[in-house]
């Protein structure tokens, strides 16, 4: 299960402690001669890139041999190794700083903080469904072992820390038998994972393993076996029976209980590559203005709080542009997501179509994530909490479209500091913490005669510059609008400007002109007016509405 031979970086400063000590440069392994030379490496290694203080260093370093000197011998084993790695590596890899000392190497260059990286991905590739991709990754993690860590090294600080690094080991390894078997590679598993059980027998977990790997593989009678040398260990070590797990788990042998069997076929789990999303919808190529907004946009889906997603909320009356805006940000900026862009139409605003339920939007987003929809959870809390989990450690942007409000958004946030949101909504989405928040505006007199002028040609605009104006004024700065009456005249070529403009001067009709094709104003007005009757006071302003709309002037107080 560890046939990768990863090695540490070749260029640059290499530290190995997970087995016997080494240092490396080039790839050349380095004669680091004394204990107290090659114990303040490894100390300081295992904080690689953060400050180890002066105190700590030799209270763990010199230990009970400290003596009054020991300061000035620190200074001198540093002195010593600095002069050591000067020949060896550029620049200086033991830097002072206030109060101690810091080893300058990225945390890669150290095996066991690469270990430990290497299995916190593969653990959230796991979670995503990306079972080939996370195999590899628990492969290169377990192959940078070559035997029990900080060998040699009997201070306490490094007894302590040897024994957390092995406890790491053990559950990695354990971590990736789970994957293997459920990939149905029982029979592989059952050599290392045999010698694995022997020579840690109370750890119960990899006892477990080896039976329910030996019942899969037709061995019923041998994982029975298993369980009473397992329970026999326990009984005369500590004088107890063995655990829940290990109990239920003979039991189900015994009974050949149909749960013990694997449920999804080999072949399906062992294909499952890391899928990378590209959702959006195509750019708006008549796209106008905006800048602003964008640059806004930009650097809001790209500064974030530590540990936290970027979110930015756009919000804005129908036919503002929101979507457009989205979109054409996320095209210019989705080359700096390695994992993808989702992008999904939550129907806050969608003419006879309802929003959907948080529960439909997270199964939408799994789907895209790479989970199989037969294990996309049914509750909607089950759901949330995989999403986060398959986007903690995710590069990727997602666009939550037209959303009705904060209760439908919330539960679809990504967890991953990686992603960045971008969400449209006809409301303020005020409440949703953390978010950048953009109110949409009108475009101006003059981005509206551009936009019209990208749609039904610059030649009739420069044409009739008066009649364009007064489109861009009856149309009221709204991009839908514009490209609703630009979309007509491209489609009449005989019209004139002050054709059209004539027919939107008739308010009783101005919404019949402002439709084409698939394009409404009436549409945006109809949806808000009906989500509005449904709210506990929305009858009798949707009735005011009605109202307003007899009297004949363009502004109300």
């Amino acid at each position: 299960m560890s046939d990768d031979p990863l090695a540490l970086p070749p260029a640059g400063l290499g530290i190995r402690i997970l087995g016997p000590w080494e240092l490396t440069a080039g790839g050349d392994v380095l004669p680091v001669i004394g204990s107290r030379r090659i114990g303040l490496l490894a100390r300081l290694a295992l904080a690689a890139g953060r400050v180890v203080t002066t105190e700590q260093l030799l209270a763990d370093v010199w230990g009970k041999s400290r003596v009054a000197t020991a300061p000035k011998q620190l200074h001198i084993v540093v002195s010593k190794l600095r002069e050591f790695l000067a020949t060896r590596t550029p620049g200086e890899v033991i830097v002072t700083v206030p109060g101690g000392y810091r080893l300058d190497v990225s945390a890669d260059q150290v095996d066991a903080h690469l270990f430990t990286r290497l299995v916190r991905e593969a653990r959230a590739q796991r979670a995503r469904g990306e079972t080939a991709t996370a195999d590899r990754s628990f492969r290169r993690a377990l192959a940078l072992w070559r035997g029990e860590a900080l060998v040699g090294m009997t201070a306490d600080w490094a007894q302590i820390e040897a024994t957390r690094l092995m406890e790491e080991r053990h559950t990695a390894l354990e971590d990736h038998v789970d994957l293997l078997m459920a990939a149905g590679d029982h029979h592989a598993v059952i050599p290392e994972l045999t010698a694995h059980a022997e020579a840690h027998p109370l750890r119960e977990r990899p006892h477990a393993q080896l039976m329910l790997a030996l019942y899969r593989a037709g061995r019923s009678s041998e994982a029975l076996a298993v369980y009473h040398e397992a329970r026999r260990v326990v009984l005369q070590e500590l004088g107890i029976e063995p655990g829940a797990v290990l109990r239920r788990l003979q039991q189900a042998v015994l009974a050949r209980d149909p749960v013990l069997d694997l449920t999804t076929p080999a072949q399906d789990v062992t294909l499952g590559e890391a899928i990378t999303p590209a959702e959006l919808p195509a750019d708006t190529r008549a796209f106008t203005a905006r800048d602003a907004e964008l640059a806004w946009l930009e650097k809001a889906v790209t500064e974030s709080e530590a540990g936290a997603p970027a979110i930015a909320a756009v919000s804005g009356p129908g036919g503002i542009g929101k979507s457009a805006l989205a979109v054409h940000l996320a095209h210019s900026v989705a080359d700096r997501y390695a994992d993808g862009v989702l992008h999904i139409d939550l129907h806050g605003a969608s003419e006879g179509l309802r929003p959907l339920s948080p529960l439909e939007a997270l199964g939408q987003l799994l789907r895209s994530l790479g989970l199989d929809g037969a294990t996309v959870p049914t509750m909607a809390d089950e759901a949330a909490t995989r999403y986060r989990s398959l986007t903690s450690a995710r590069n990727v942007l997602i666009i939550l479209d037209n959303a009705l409000d904060a209760r439908q958004v919330r539960p679809l946030l990504p967890a991953g500091p990686g992603c960045a949101v971008v969400i449209t909504s006809r409301q303020a989405l005020t409440s949703i913490e953390g978010a950048n928040q953009l109110t949409l505006p009108e475009l101006d007199p003059a981005e509206s005669i551009a936009l019209l002028a990208r749609i039904a040609g610059p030649g009739r605009v420069h044409a009739e510059p008066e009649a364009a104006g007064r489109i861009a004024r009856l149309c009221g700065g709204l991009p839908l609008a514009l490209r609703i009456a630009g979309a007509r005249l491209a489609a009449r070529p005989g019209w004139t400007l002050s054709d059209l403009a004539d027919r939107l001067a008739d308010a009783t009709r101005r919404l019949d002109t402002l439709e084409y094709a698939d394009l409404a104003v009436r549409a945006g007005i109809a949806v808000s007016l009906h989500h509005l009757q449904e709210e506990p006071a929305g009858q009798d302003a949707a009735h005011l509405f009605a109202l307003l709309g007899l009297l004949d002037t363009p502004t109300h107080t």
